[in-house]
């Protein structure tokens, strides 16, 4: 079916970005997650993510298998024989480890060496994502193209899916306090730089040898385009709350929901515009 590919890359790319979140909470933005257990919203998305995590690489394996037309004792040959498959095993046993440590409770007695270990294999995720994708593709420069793709979804993970944890953590008894949206919001502010220069970076890797009219022309012209005028929106909300945190204030949480849905509309254009040949291609 003409939706089940980009609907199996939005399942990996929101288990993805809750996974990077978490993990980047609990390490680098550690006022952020708080010491108290995490209330009943954000224990339900961390176990959807978790689900999304199990079932994205496998469904990516069935699709896969059905476009080849393989039978079962053909695939075991297609992951040991293939660019694809030694591609998908990474991505299949981080996303496998992700969805195992990301739903543990947080409380005190948890150590900093398992939040060490979410993030670890939550970016471990976010490198095998460039091999499934347009990244493996690129024969000239296919280093850097895996680095942008990995610095884009570690970025987008950390940004837009902390500032996920973050609201559902607000609609809960212990709500984040100020200093804990001013850790955060200092994780953020390094992090949107790194989706745009990264951002950029694929997008030159993908479309640099066409012209602005034959990019624009294509369905993964008007995809990016999309994206970058929605990415910009979520850039400058964004932003405004960012003033209001370093006043010490907490952010609206009434513009953070709008901030949220515009990126979740931004992974759907990704998830479609992933399986969209660049022009020129």
């Amino acid at each position: 079916m003409e939706f089940t590919a980009p609907l199996i890359r939005l399942l990996l790319y929101g288990g993805a970005a809750l996974a990077i979140g978490r993990g980047m909470l609990a390490v680098l933005a550690r006022e952020a997650s708080g010491a108290s257990a995490d209330p009943r919203a954000v224990r339900v998305s961390l176990w959807i993510a978790a689900l999304a995590l199990v079932m994205a690489p496998i469904a990516l394996l069935l699709q896969q298998q059905q476009a080849l037309e393989l039978t079962i004792a053909e695939v075991p040959g297609l992951l040991r024989d293939t660019t694809w498959g030694r591609g998908w095993m990474p991505l299949a046993v981080s996303c496998l480890l992700s969805a195992i440590l990301l739903p543990l409770p947080r409380t005190r007695a948890r150590t900093r060496a398992s939040s060490w270990a979410l993030l670890l294999v939550a970016l471990g995720v976010a490198v095998a994502m460039g091999g499934l994708g347009h990244a493996a593709a690129d024969d000239q420069w296919p280093l850097a193209s895996r680095v942008f793709d990995a610095l884009h979804v570690v970025g987008v993970g950390a940004w837009i899916g902390g500032l996920l944890l973050m609201l559902l953590a607000s609609a809960g008894t212990s709500a984040p306090t100020a200093g804990a949206w001013g850790a955060f919001s200092r994780m953020a502010s390094v992090m949107a730089p790194v989706v745009l220069l990264s951002g950029v970076g694929s997008t030159w890797r993908r479309v640099g040898g066409s012209g602005p009219m034959a990019i624009l022309a294509s369905d993964y012209g008007k995809l990016l385009l999309l994206k970058i005028v929605l990415a910009l929106a979520v850039m400058a909300l964004g932003f405004t709350q960012r003033r209001r945190i370093a006043a010490g204030q907490i952010p609206s949480r009434t513009v953070v929901l709008r901030e949220v849905v515009l990126a979740a509309v931004v992974l759907s254009a990704t998830a479609w515009m992933t399986g969209t040949e660049p022009p020129g291609e």
